[in-house]
């Protein structure tokens, strides 16, 4: 940025390249379009890494038009606020200009003032399930709502992998439950018994469980549990790497 000066002070707009502007009563210029480095250093690495990536997964979330994210100006900055403690994925460039997205376990699906759902993957009877802290009363009396996560991977060729994330929310009701057997050592168990969902879904190495309870335009703070370790290859040195020569390599 330069201060213009003589017959240029009084210019404003684009001229050869340049661009003019006012601030105060002084004329300044500067090139119309700025080059960022495109090197990083590590550490800009990952706040990019996990900004964009974070974008991806909203975007997923976005979709389902079940969106419960209090105490900021906008649902997108609490849950970009409440989503940075999961594991940062190091996605090349242009993984992420395809809408590339990563499940991830502990991402936050839903953040509110509602007593929040302690919930565990385990197994009831030898079949796979969600094992859940509710009881049948409390089960009926807010709506019940399942985040279902699928990490879909399509092999595209050896040393690379498309994939995307989708997410579908299901409306629960009470029956939709089993009591868990009273001889399961479960964390949960409780006098009253608790409940569990069973299938063999809860089993599945690429799906991951965000489970909410909401009411009158309100949910709980809930994260995602999950079985999937896909996410785990992008979090090594060697996926660093790829990332930053994506963005020309690092500072360092």
């Amino acid at each position: 940025m330069a201060r213009a000066t003589g017959i240029l002070e009084n210019l404003e707009g684009q001229l050869d390249g340049l661009l003019f502007y006012k601030r105060g009563d002084k004329t300044f210029v500067r090139p119309k379009h700025i080059r960022q480095p495109r090197r990083l250093s590590r550490k800009q690495l990952l706040i990019r890494e996990r900004q964009s990536h974070n974008n991806a997964l909203w975007r997923a979330l976005k979709a389902t038009r079940m969106i419960f994210f209090e105490g900021e100006n906008a649902p997108y900055n609490r849950f970009m606020s409440v989503n940075l403690y999961s594991p940062v994925p190091y996605l090349k460039k242009q993984q992420y200009h395809s809408g590339n997205a990563l499940l991830l376990p502990d991402m936050v699906v839903s953040d509110g003032p509602l007593s929040p759902i302690s919930y565990q993957l385990g197994y009831v009877d030898g079949q796979p399930a969600l094992l859940t802290d509710l009881t049948k009363a409390s089960a009926k009396k807010d709506t019940l709502l399942l985040y279902v996560l699928e990490q879909k991977v399509t092999h595209w060729r050896k040393d690379e992998d498309l994939f995307r994330l989708r997410i579908k929310v299901e409306t629960l009701k009470a029956d939709d439950f089993v009591n868990v057997p009273s001889t399961l050592m479960s964390p949960y168990k409780n006098v009253h018994g608790t409940l569990a969902l069973v299938g063999e879904r809860y089993g599945d190495p690429m799906l991951g469980f965000g489970l909410t309870r909401a009411k009158d335009g309100f949910a709980s703070h809930q994260r995602v549990v999950t079985h999937c370790q896909y996410y785990e290859r992008y979090t090594t040195e060697e996926a660093l790497q790829a990332a930053a020569k994506s963005y020309g390599g690092l500072t360092e």
